[in-house]
C-alpha cells in the first residue's frame, strides 16, 4: 500500500497549487495502476504565522481563523478538481502524538528543555545539516538572520521543537508545561499526524 503525502496547507501563495495538482495526478495514476492508495494531506492549523495573522485581523481566535482558511483551501482544491485525500489530519487534534515524539527525542539525548521551551540539539545528531539546500554549510549559517537569537541555547543552530505558552495564545499540556509545537519542525508534525492516522503497514513511503 502506498502513501502519498504533501506539505500541509498553511496559507501558501496560490502558485503553490501546482504542488497539490501534481500530487493529485500522482494519486490518480497510482489508483489507475490498481494500487490501494492512502493519500495523506495534513493541516498546520496553529503556528506563529496563524497567531500573528489572527492578531492583525478581526478574527481573534487563531484556531477559528485556521478553520476558515482550511475551508477556503478545500474549496480551491474542489475548483481545481483535485480528489479529496484519504485522510486530512490537523495538528491541533494530535498534540498527544507530537508530545510523544518530542519525549522520545529528549529521552534519546537529542533534545533539552529550558524554561518550558524544548530544543533539538544539532550536536547530538552528526548527520544534521547534510541536507541543507544549495550546498550551504551548517557552520556558515548566521544566527539571528531569520529568527531572534536565543542565547540560552547550547548551540546557536539548535532549533525549537516546543514553545512555552505566552499570554493570550492557544496552548496545550506537555511534560515541559503548557505550550505548542513550532512550525519549523514540519517533519516532526507530519510523522506524528501520519502515525496517529495510519498503521505501520500503511506507511510504505513518506
Amino acid at each position: 500500500m502506498y502513501v502519498c503525502g504533501v506539505a500541509p496547507y498553511d496559507f501558501n501563495h496560490m502558485d503553490h497549487a501546482r504542488a497539490y495538482v501534481a500530487f493529485d495526478i500522482l494519486y490518480r495514476y497510482l489508483k489507475y495502476l490498481g494500487y490501494n492508495v492512502v493519500y495523506v494531506r495534513n493541516f498546520t492549523d496553529i503556528d506563529d504565522k496563524v497567531i500573528k495573522r489572527a492578531k492583525e485581523s478581526e478574527v481573534d481566535d487563531p484556531i477559528a481563523l485556521s478553520a476558515r482558511f482550511s475551508q477556503e483551501f478545500l474549496k480551491d482544491m474542489h475548483d481545481l478538481q483535485c480528489l479529496l485525500p484519504t485522510i486530512q489530519p490537523r495538528v491541533t487534534e494530535h498534540m498527544e502524538q507530537i508530545n510523544d515524539i518530542i519525549g522520545k527525542i529528549m529521552t534519546n539525548g537529542c533534545g533539552y528543555e529550558i524554561g518550558g521551551d524544548v530544543y533539538f540539539s544539532v550536536d547530538s545528531f552528526p548527520e544534521y545539516g547534510r541536507g541543507l539546500s544549495a550546498g550551504r554549510k551548517l557552520e556558515n549559517s548566521i544566527a539571528g538572520k531569520r529568527v531572534e537569537v536565543d542565547w540560552r541555547k547550547r548551540n546557536p543552530a539548535d532549533f525549537a521543537l516546543w514553545k512555552a505558552a505566552k499570554p493570550g495564545e492557544p496552548s496545550w499540556d506537555s511534560p515541559s508545561g503548557p505550550g505548542r509545537p513550532v512550525e519549523v519542525v514540519q517533519e516532526l508534525k507530519e510523522r506524528a499526524l501520519k502515525r496517529a492516522e495510519l498503521t505501520e503497514e500503511d506507511i510504505c513511503t513518506q
